[in-house]
């Protein structure tokens, strides 16, 4: 783990310095910054929003990982991602951003079954007095 996270420095010191070579090192801090404020904007507005609707479904009941993995935590790892500096994590925050506000919110058919594939329903049956 501790290799992986040395090659990703690495490779995001080298995009840096590719980048400012290309466009200027006043334009690469630029971005550096910038993107640093926009991670720290998204943070702050949408954590909030994430612990709301993880409370709601905890007091609810209805808490899902996989809805939660897939979905919910997408802006803050994208915020997080904004902060570190580098091209490669910039990039991919805003993949991940992009499929936060692209992709729908609507449960997907496999959520709304139960754990044994079945669906759960409430019924009556109502007897119609006139036939008799």
């Amino acid at each position: 783990m501790p290799f992986i996270l040395f090659v990703l420095a690495c490779v995001e010191i080298v995009g840096l310095v590719k980048l400012g070579q290309a466009v200027g090192g006043g334009a690469v801090l630029a971005e550096v910054l910038l993107t640093a404020v926009l991670g720290i904007v998204i943070l702050r507005l949408m954590t909030r929003s994430v612990l709301q609707h993880l409370a709601l479904n905890v007091f609810v009941g209805r808490l899902s990982l996989r809805a939660l993995m897939q979905h919910d935590l997408l802006p803050v790892v994208s915020g997080i991602l904004l902060i570190i500096p580098g091209i490669v994590s910039d990039a991919f925050a805003l993949y991940v951003l992009g499929r936060y506000f692209l992709s729908p919110t609507a449960p997907s058919a496999e959520e709304k079954l139960g754990e044994d594939g079945a669906i759960d329903v409430e019924y009556k049956v109502h007897e119609d007095d006139a036939r008799q």
